[in-house]
């Protein structure tokens, strides 16, 4: 798997704050790391992979305490594909 990388979101779509990013893979958008304000309190980072060729499941998304840990839980999830 190439390596993940994080920007701004509003550099891609013009919209977000500093605390709200874009997964990059390759260059390619396939996901979203942000804080949210319906998350739990203590688990305010919210992330989410939108890769359009990953079906759509609550399972590929969730919340964490902090952005690197969502960052490792995006990752951790994201190797259960097979790209091949």
């Amino acid at each position: 798997m190439p390596e993940l990388t994080l920007a701004r979101t509003y550099k891609y779509f013009g919209f977000g704050d500093d605390n709200d990013f874009v997964v990059l893979e390759g260059g390619r958008v396939i996901g979203r790391i942000f804080i949210s304000p319906q998350a739990p309190t203590d688990q305010p980072w919210f992330w989410t992979i939108s890769d359009p060729q990953i079906e759509p499941s609550t399972a590929n998304r969730g919340y964490c305490a902090t952005r690197e840990q969502a960052m490792a839980d995006f990752k951790a999830r994201l190797t259960e594909y097979d790209f091949s």
